[in-house]
């Protein structure tokens, strides 16, 4: 009887501790990085996640918002480094996933971006804004955090954004954004942070396109915009 009794303790006791490690089982250290740059010297932003669980944890995290000016993809090295590799953001797209494996007690482990200028000085960096969002979940588990690294951008309303030298988007005052690019435009997709398609627009390869954001909560949206010469992304602001 004792036996019995000690058993269905130690399965209470187990119970709870994975109860507890699903729900307080990583903490992310600051939620968003937003700095200025001065486009002269190499800018490293840097994140912890700390982990409260007793074993090691599968995380997977989501490219939810990727917006970074054209010239510093031709030109500078964009990367993101989690606990165990370094990804170049060149090859990312919203709605990639990937995996790391955070080990158990860990305290302060450093997640970064790094925008690294090339050594070839002759090469003039424009100013200009970049955002940068990765929602991170338990593998298997829903969305629960999100980790934003942001250069010189208010993270209020709609934001106007014209990190491309041809595309531009920007907020209207009835709920609505509107969309030029010089190439013309094909179609818009709209997608939500888990990657999700929310919506999509043929624009008969109109260099201007209207949407309404009137269907639309409050948060962070991607934009991909595909012309007649190929595919590029914006994130848009709802208040």
């Amino acid at each position: 009887m004792n036996l019995s009794l000690l058993t269905i303790l130690l399965c209470l006791l187990i119970g709870s501790g994975t109860a507890f490690s699903q729900q307080n089982s990583y903490a992310i250290s600051p939620k968003t990085i937003d700095v200025k740059w001065d486009y002269t010297e190499d800018l490293d932003m840097r994140a912890f996640i700390s982990s409260n669980s007793i074993l090691n944890q599968d995380i997977e995290y989501t490219v939810i918002a990727l917006d970074i000016p054209a010239q510093w993809l031709e030109h500078v090295i964009t990367q993101f480094c989690d606990i165990q590799s370094c990804y170049d953001f060149r090859w990312f797209k919203l709605g990639d996933k990937k995996e790391m494996k955070l080990p158990s007690g860990s305290k302060n482990a450093i997640m970064k971006v790094d925008f690294l200028l090339p050594m070839d000085t002759s090469i003039t960096i424009q100013p200009g804004s970049a955002e940068i969002a990765l929602g991170f979940n338990l593998k298997g588990e829903p969305m629960s955090d999100t980790l934003r690294f942001m250069v010189n951008r208010p993270a209020t309303g709609i934001a106007e954004i014209e990190n491309h030298s041809k595309l531009l988007v920007k907020s209207l005052s009835n709920q609505h954004v509107s969309i030029t690019h010089a190439d013309g435009i094909a179609k818009v997709l709209m997608y939500d942070l888990q990657g999700n398609l929310i919506d999509q627009y043929d624009c008969d390869n109109s260099q201007l396109a209207l949407i309404s954001l009137e269907h639309v909560t409050r948060g962070a949206y991607g934009i991909r915009v595909i012309t007649r010469n190929g595919r590029e992304y914006s994130t848009i602001h709802v208040q």
